[in-house]
């Protein structure tokens, strides 16, 4: 059972994913690459216009962009309680700067098919289906990356979702100072939330008090249109769902003997 917790993590993450500009926003979303659950995810192809009076309905175009939020409320839910974690973290960090240099160095040079023809104008925004390299030493880096990924956090979600670039920016969102920098997954931001008002009522609108705030800001992925455009397919069947279970509450409410529910919707 979902704790309110983690529940109210997920509305901030929400929120804060409509704060960046986020028109499409949806909990509980299918992973378009392995048989995952997202805990939030959001789509933005536009951004707000601000003028002189304040904030503007009017909207800009921008790169199309989604961004993925995984919610943890304890420090046992996000990373295993291990003797050994240190020495993992250490080897973990070095084998990330061995892939980055096979990246850079061989699969760019060795390998050009796999840069996403007319992806950016900037070299350094360029997307590149590193998944796609026939590599040894590279594919050999990722075998090891992935076993320590499940000894430190009990599974591989947050390096496969990183590993395949899934979306533009990854974040864990968990309470203040329950996760140091150098724990993060490889390729992951951090939100932040005071863990005292985790478990506080909501305020009036359903909406929580404060917001989330960025501790390590998230690197870009630069993920491929197709996986793009499979997660977005997913936001909205996620979101349509979560409309018809509200759909059905309210037809519920309106029957003289129906038996009050509650239920929480949330919509872009």
């Amino acid at each position: 059972m979902e704790t309110r917790a983690h529940c109210t993590l997920k509305m901030l993450a929400v929120e804060f994913l409509r704060s960046l500009g986020c028109q499409a926003v949806a909990t509980e979303v299918s992973c378009p690459i392995a048989r995952y659950r997202l805990d939030v995810a959001g789509y933005l192809d536009t951004l707000p216009l601000a003028d002189l009076g304040g904030a503007s309905p009017r909207r800009r175009r921008c790169k199309p962009q989604t961004v993925l939020i995984e919610c943890k409320q304890s420090r046992v839910d996000f990373l295993r309680d291990r003797r050994d974690t240190d020495r993992l973290l250490r080897l973990r960090a070095e084998l990330h700067r061995i892939r980055q240099h096979i990246e850079e160095r061989r699969i760019k040079v060795n390998e050009p098919h796999l840069r996403c023809s007319g992806s950016s104008l900037f070299p350094e925004l360029e997307v590149w289906d590193f998944s796609a390299s026939r590599s040894r030493g590279y594919r050999c880096v990722l075998g090891k990356i992935r076993p320590l990924d499940r000894q430190l956090y009990g599974q591989t979600k947050f390096f496969t979702i990183a590993r395949y670039r899934l979306t533009d920016r990854l974040y864990v969102a968990a309470p203040w100072g329950m996760i140091r920098r150098r724990e993060l997954p490889c390729g992951w931001g951090l939100l932040e939330y005071p863990r005292r008002r985790l478990t506080l009522p909501q305020v009036a609108g359903g909406r929580s008090r404060g917001a989330l705030r960025v501790a390590v800001e998230a690197p870009p992925q630069a993920t491929r249109p197709a996986l793009q455009f499979r997660l977005l397919r997913n936001i909205a069947v996620a979101a349509s769902r979560t409309i018809g279970a509200t759909d059905g509450i309210a037809a519920a409410r309106g029957s003289a003997d129906a038996t009050p529910a509650s239920g929480t919707l949330w919509s872009g």
